[in-house]
C-alpha cells in the first residue's frame, strides 16, 4: 500500500490544504468538496448532495460503496470539508518540514486544516482505494456511507437534519476527526448549549424618575446568578456567563441588558435538565428570593425576560455497541503499528455527538496525530496518517466480509498490509 501515500495521498492532502474553506465562505468549501466528489467518482461512488436549505452553508456530500442501496443499512464514515481559518488570516497553504532526504521530505506537515480534518479525509477515501485495488471482489460488496458535511465547525446547523436522517440506516460510525494522545480512541464528548437572556425594562431618568424606571440589569444580575448556580463539577455540568451587556449611561435607568452563557454535560439527561432549569429562570427570575422570604421590588417584576438558544451538540454517549466497535478498530490500528486505547471524555464536540444521540455506536478521533488545531500553528504526521490510513482499510476489509457472508476465496484483506493504497 506505500506505493500510492507519497504520489498520490499527499498530493491530495496538498490539493484540499491549498484550497482555503472557512465554513462562512460557501464557495470555498463547496470548492473542497468538488475535490472530493472527483475522488468520488473515481472511486465509483453513487453521489447523493444535500443543500442548506437557507443557502448558508456549501451542499453536504453523502457518497455511497456501489453495494449501498438508498434505504440499505451501513457502517458510516464521517468526515467535514470546513475549517476555521478565513482567507484574511493568510494562513493559506500546506508545507512540509524538512527531512533526512532533503526538502519538504520530512514527517510533519502544516497548514489550515491539515490535521483538523483534511488529512482524514484522505485517509477514508484511500482506505477505500486500497481495499478496491487489493480486492476489488470486496470492495463490491462493501456496504458503506462516507459523510462529509460542510458546517461542522459552527455546530453543523444545517447538516444535524441530514445525520438525523440517516441515523436509522447506520450500524456504526467512524469519525476521523484529529487523533488524540497516544492514539486513543475518543467514544465519549460533552455536550454543548449556548442561550442567551435578553431583559427588557424601561428607561428612566435615575435622578428624577427612578422609581418609573425597571431596572433590566438588576434582573439581569439575578439570572446570572441563578445561571452560574447551575453548575456542578462532580457531574460534568458546566454553565458560564461569559457576556454581559446592558445600560447607555450611568443617569439612566436600563431598559436594556443581556448576557451569553455557555453550557457543557456529558448525558442527555443533564442536557435537559440545564434547559428546563434556564426556562425556569427565565419565567421567574426571582423564585429564589420569593422561596428565601426576601422582598423585590414589585417594578421588577414588570420586567420582560427572553431565553433564546438551546443544545448545539447532544453530548456524545457511549452506546450499546460503542467498545465492541472501538475494539474492532483498535485490532487493525495495533497491526499498522498505532497504540490502542479509549480516550478520557473530551470537551470539544463533533458531528459524533449527532449521531450518538440517535442512538449510532460511535468512535471519533481516528485522524492522524498532530496538535495546534484551530491554530496557525496546526500540524500532522505523516507516518501517524499513513498507519491510520492502512488501519481503515483494513477495517473495511473486515465490514465487507462481515456483511456479505460467504464468498469465493481471492486474494483478501491479507494484501492491505503491502499493496496499492494509502498505508504502508
Amino acid at each position: 500500500m506505500s506505493e500510492a501515500f507519497e504520489p498520490l495521498q499527499v498530493p491530495l492532502l496538498r490539493r484540499l490544504v491549498d484550497q482555503p474553506s472557512h465554513t462562512e465562505a460557501r464557495e470555498d468549501v463547496e470548492a473542497v468538496a468538488r475535490i472530493l466528489d472527483e475522488q468520488a467518482e473515481g472511486l465509483g461512488l453513487q453521489i447523493e448532495r444535500f443543500a442548506d436549505p437557507e443557502g448558508v452553508h456549501a451542499d453536504h456530500r453523502v457518497y455511497r460503496t456501489p453495494a449501498t442501496g438508498p434505504e440499505d443499512s451501513s457502517l458510516a464514515l464521517v468526515g467535514h470539508a470546513d475549517t476555521v481559518f478565513p482567507r484574511s488570516m493568510g494562513f493559506l497553504t500546506m508545507t512540509r518540514d524538512d527531512g533526512p532526504e532533503g526538502p519538504e521530505t520530512g514527517d510533519v506537515v502544516r497548514g489550515p486544516g491539515v490535521l483538523d480534518m483534511k488529512s482524514g479525509l484522505t485517509s477514508m477515501l484511500f482506505a477505500l482505494r486500497a481495499l478496491r485495488s487489493v480486492d476489488p471482489g470486496l470492495y463490491a460488496r462493501l456496504r458503506l456511507r462516507l459523510v462529509c458535511v460542510s458546517d461542522e465547525e459552527v455546530g453543523s446547523p444545517s447538516s444535524a437534519p441530514l445525520f438525523a436522517a440517516l441515523a436509522p440506516r447506520l450500524t456504526g460510525a467512524l469519525v476521523a476527526e484529529a487523533g488524540r494522545a497516544e492514539d486513543r480512541i475518543v467514544t465519549s464528548r460533552a455536550g454543548s448549549a449556548r442561550f442567551e437572556f435578553v431583559v427588557h425594562g424601561k428607561a428612566a431618568h435615575a435622578g428624577n424618575q427612578h422609581a418609573e424606571g425597571i431596572n433590566a440589569i438588576a434582573v439581569l444580575a439575578r439570572l446570572v446568578i441563578g445561571a452560574e448556580a447551575i453548575t456542578d463539577h462532580d457531574r460534568g455540568i458546566t454553565v458560564n456567563v461569559g457576556i454581559i451587556a446592558g445600560g447607555t449611561a450611568k443617569n439612566t435607568v436600563p431598559d436594556f441588558a443581556r448576557c451569553v452563557i455557555d453550557s457543557r454535560f456529558v448525558t442527555v439527561a443533564d442536557a435537559e435538565e440545564v434547559v428546563a432549569r434556564m426556562q425556569a429562570l427565565a419565567a421567574d427570575p426571582f423564585a429564589e428570593e420569593t422561596a428565601r422570604g426576601v422582598e423585590v421590588p414589585a417594578r421588577l417584576r414588570q420586567a420582560r425576560v427572553e431565553l433564546r438558544g438551546g443544545v448545539s451538540r447532544p453530548p456524545m454517549e457511549v452506546r450499546p455497541g460503542t467498545q465492541a466497535l472501538r475494539l474492532r478498530y483498535e485490532a487493525h490500528a495495533a497491526a499498522a503499528g498505532l497504540r490502542v486505547g479509549e480516550a478520557p471524555r473530551q470537551g470539544g464536540g463533533s458531528d459524533a455527538n449527532l449521531l450518538a444521540a440517535h442512538g449510532v455506536p460511535c468512535i471519533d478521533g481516528l485522524g492522524p496525530a498532530g496538535a495546534f488545531f484551530h491554530n496557525p500553528q496546526e500540524w500532522s504526521s505523516l507516518s501517524s496518517l499513513r498507519r491510520r490510513t492502512q488501519a481503515l482499510a483494513c477495517m473495511l476489509a473486515e465490514e465487507a466480509d462481515r456483511s456479505a457472508g460467504p464468498r469465493e476465496p481471492s486474494a483478501g484483506a491479507g494484501g492491505l498490509g503491502r499493496g496499492e493504497g494509502g498505508a504502508s
